[in-house]
């Protein structure tokens, strides 16, 4: 692949990650601030885009075989661009959140090929660049998306909509253009890909880190999107306007960035799988600091700004250990696979699997304890905490020599 070929492939994923953070995570400010909804109807949607996501990428690779990665990507741009834009044509919150579903699965079968495109055909540490590179382009357009989504709310409430179907329009017109960009590996990419032979500790450690990765990032999503939808609705949070509430929570996605960056320039981590187990026990740890304001352990020692600068270090925090888990998850899942989108899909899936089980956890708890923060909390947390102790297990039972 040309390296002008590859730098269209990571504009098409720039654009595409800024669309897609506007309406499957950054959307619930949208609809807690326009349609009123609270926790419960929030975790109802996301544990419907959730499921929705999950289908959407395993079917991925069977389409992808049948049609070409660039011609699924191509008619798959287009349709999400005017399902997005079909949001303007209903008034009704429940019409709405169908249009997002429908968003949500075709988004999941875009991912897939996306990825493998951009990590098929190199060999191991060409493909830990270009994952880094990956990695940075859509965390860094996401964060972005969620940053300035309030503002959008406040000035151009139909951006939320028209700004996903303008930038998935053009992403499938760029694909169109590129032709086959990437569908098959060339002479010279498929020497370099056989010559790399790593020995047999590497292959172990490699499989040990996927295991690890695959117990741990369905538990990344369950945070995210639980804490997507629970960020409105927080104490600290509800008393920011729009704009300066969707900065706040966009913190996160800015560490996960800076994280991508370090490991993307960086291999000492390839070998170590046990960063895996400490990143998971952080992200449980940051979650609960996120979430538990001090002013609510120690109501006559903390004011409004402690609180918000609590939050903001804890989310620094959760978002490095959700970088360190979705990027191994990401490379080790890869190169493993030689850049398949089979594996790009089982990769989304899981995403889609934390989507589900943590926002329909939420949900569970506010049908007994209506707009209950901690109820929420204490169901997401012991999710998270049974996530770390399988991983835990999981690189005891693999290999105690590797870790």
């Amino acid at each position: 692949m040309t390296g002008r070929r590859l730098t269209a492939l990571y504009a098409v994923e720039a654009a595409t990650s800024f669309a897609a953070t506007l309406l499957l995570v950054g959307i619930f400010f949208y609809t807690t601030r326009i349609f009123g909804w609270g926790m419960l109807q929030n975790f109802i949607l996301a544990a419907t885009q959730g499921c929705i996501y999950v289908v959407g990428a395993l079917v991925s690779a069977r389409i992808t075989r049948r049609v070409g990665r660039r011609a699924l990507l191509s008619a798959g741009f287009l349709v999400m661009g005017l399902i997005a834009a079909s949001a303007l044509l209903f008034k009704s919150p429940i019409a709405v959140g169908v249009v997002l579903v429908a968003y949500t699965f075709t988004s999941a079968l875009n991912w897939p090929p996306l990825e493998s495109l951009v990590s098929s055909g190199v060999g191991s540490q060409a493909l830990s660049r270009r994952i880094g590179v990956y990695n940075l382009v859509w965390s860094s357009t996401g964060a972005l998306a969620v940053a300035v989504q309030g503002r959008i709310i406040d000035y151009w409430p139909a951006g939320v909509f028209l700004i996903p179907a303008i930038f998935n329009v053009c992403s499938s017109a760029v694909l169109f253009v590129l032709r086959h960009a990437g569908e098959a590996v060339s002479a010279v990419d498929q020497e370099v890909v056989g010559q790399a032979r790593p020995e047999l500790d590497l292959v172990r450690s490699r499989r040990l880190a996927l295991w690890l990765s695959r117990i741990c990032l369905p538990a990344t999503y369950v945070v995210i999107y639980s804490l997507s939808a629970m960020l409105p609705l927080l104490p600290v949070i509800k008393g920011l306007s729009t704009s300066a509430a969707t900065l706040v929570g966009s913190v996160w996605s800015v560490s996960r960035t800076i994280v991508f960056v370090g490991l993307g320039s960086s291999v000492w981590w390839h070998c170590r799988p046990r960063i895996l187990l400490g990143a998971a026990a952080l992200m449980l740890l940051a979650f609960l600091g996120v979430v538990v304001q001090p002013s609510s352990l120690f109501p006559t020692g903390a004011s409004a700004a402690i609180d918000l600068a609590s939050m903001v270090i804890w989310q620094a925090l959760l978002g490095a250990a959700i970088g360190v888990i979705y990027f191994a998850s990401l490379y080790f899942g890869m190169v493993l696979s030689s850049g398949s989108t089979e594996h790009g899909g089982y990769h989304e899936a899981l995403i889609g699997c934390g989507q589900v089980v943590g926002p329909l956890a939420g949900a569970m708890t506010q049908v007994f304890w209506p707009g209950s923060v901690m109820a929420g909390t204490a169901a997401v947390s012991s999710i998270l905490a049974l996530s770390v102790g399988a991983a835990a297990a999981a690189s005891v039972r693999l290999g105690r020599r590797t870790i």
